[in-house]
């Protein structure tokens, strides 16, 4: 679902605050909303440096002010659990 995140980046890119973004994906068949943020999460985790790159303020107006606390937050599960960060929980809309 998040194996390329591009286009996620390319979002951030014109944004200036999460409040601004949303994701639409397709829940059903099982997938709750909490997976599909906690998968993202791992994603990111993973690509830390240019996702935080891509719109560093965006990041930096969260509290997260460089790409390793990304990392480190992103892998502690911090986005997907830590009332900071309801925020960008809020991004991800799921369709039944």
């Amino acid at each position: 679902m998040f194996g390329d995140l591009g286009q996620f980046k390319a979002y951030l890119e014109n944004i200036d605050s999460f409040d601004k973004l949303y994701i639409i994906q397709q829940g059903g068949r099982g997938v709750t909303r909490e997976q599909i943020i906690a998968q993202l999460e791992r994603a990111i985790a993973k690509d830390a440096r240019s996702v935080f790159n891509a719109n560093r303020n965006v990041w930096i107006n969260m509290g997260i002010g460089t790409f390793a606390d990304l990392e480190r937050i992103c892998r502690a599960q911090g986005l997907s659990s830590a009332s900071a960060f309801q925020i960008f929980r809020n991004i991800i809309q799921t369709t039944n």
